[in-house]
């Protein structure tokens, strides 16, 4: 069927996370195809209001009996949820998976109850949804488990910048780019670190990315004193895109150590930019990865170590997996996502 208009629903939006790239890829890219296409939030942005409108004025903009589809983006508990349950619009769902809640009970209780919300909010919007589209196709398996849906496997887009050259300075650097969260699995990298250092002492491992927990910070912060790496890691924080290009740019090696990804935009911003990758085989990774990474069974200390000494030491393997990283990355290209957007949401190709 051919829409006249494809609106989609958010918890928040916000430039620069990944979901708020791919809410954005998806307005523009429908609008280029002459789909009317708006954004509408449960919860207001400042920065991003222009670009938004509010969940109670739906009916401002959408016209009874019109041929319109409303696609909900699933990461979070959030109001769109009930108020799209008690539409009778058609529904679709972009399923990007949330933390299992038990990951983060110990560190935030709060936001732990609810994803256990969003969970039950989840039963419900499938069994509402005409279909879904995953980021991955372990998102399509979990979201089985919450009933019977069709769904299609689209990746977030992520394009290769123009003109990147890396400008890695003296001293090995390894790269972390993501949340600040217990699921990300940073104490791991920070463990790793530390035994890397025995073998290569001018190593150092830079941090990139807003916390989520005071809890998980002030744990951090103390495994990195306690291992007296204090001089060999730098925690950045939020960075705006021009300081996230520097990070890369400087960076030796990436390295993720996640317990969970529904997919993972950094691992492809990473390969797209030709940085050598390390990361832990579980939930999505290896199929984001795919042969371009060393991809790893294990994350005990021992063995991350030795893949990033491996990765730093062996100019070839380097090479190799900087090449096989950039050919990985094409596979999501915002060309080839826009052709498999518009077969699912529009049912014709690409023009």
């Amino acid at each position: 069927m051919r829409w006249s208009a494809i609106h989609q629903f958010v918890p928040s939006f916000a430039r620069g996370d990944a979901i708020g790239n791919h809410v954005a890829f998806i307005k523009d890219h429908l609008r280029s195809q002459g789909c009317d296409s708006e954004i509408f939030v449960g919860t207001n942005n400042d920065e991003t209001s222009a670009e938004t409108i509010d969940l109670q004025n739906i009916d401002r903009y959408v016209r009874p009996g019109a041929d319109t589809l409303f696609l909900y983006h699933v990461a979070q508990a959030s109001p769109c949820a009930q108020v799209l349950l008690e539409r009778t619009e058609p529904l679709a769902l972009v399923f990007h998976n949330f933390t299992p809640p038990e990951v983060l009970l110990r560190w935030d209780p709060s936001v732990a109850f609810e994803l256990l919300r969003a969970q039950d909010q989840l039963a419900d919007l499938v069994e509402r949804s005409s279909f879904a589209i995953c980021d991955s196709n372990f998102n399509a398996q979990v979201l089985s488990q919450f009933g019977d849906i069709d769904s299609f496997v689209i990746p977030l887009p992520v394009d290769a910048p123009a003109g990147f050259e890396s400008s890695s300075g003296p001293a090995p650097t390894v790269l972390f780019v993501g949340r600040v969260a217990p699921n990300k699995g940073i104490h791991d990298l920070i463990t790793a670190i530390a035994v890397l250092k025995q073998r290569i002492p001018e190593v150092k491992l830079r941090i990139v990315g807003a916390s989520t927990s005071d809890r998980y910070d002030q744990a951090i912060e103390g495994l990195i004193r306690n291992l007296a790496l204090s001089e060999a890691i730098t925690m950045t924080g939020w960075v705006d895109d021009e300081q996230l290009e520097r990070e890369y740019r400087q960076a030796s090696v990436f390295c993720t150590l996640s317990d969970h990804e529904g997919f993972g935009v950094p691992l492809v911003e990473a390969m797209a930019r030709g940085i050598p990758l390390v990361s832990y085989a579980t939930t999505a990774v290896g199929e984001t990865v795919g042969e371009a990474g060393l991809v790893l069974a294990s994350k005990t200390p021992t063995v991350v170590a030795g893949a990033l000494e491996r990765v730093l030491t062996d100019d070839l393997l380097a090479e190799r997996l900087c090449a096989s990283g950039r050919q990985r990355s094409s596979t999501f290209s915002s060309e080839k996502i826009a052709t498999a957007l518009n077969q699912t949401l529009l049912g014709h190709p690409s023009s």
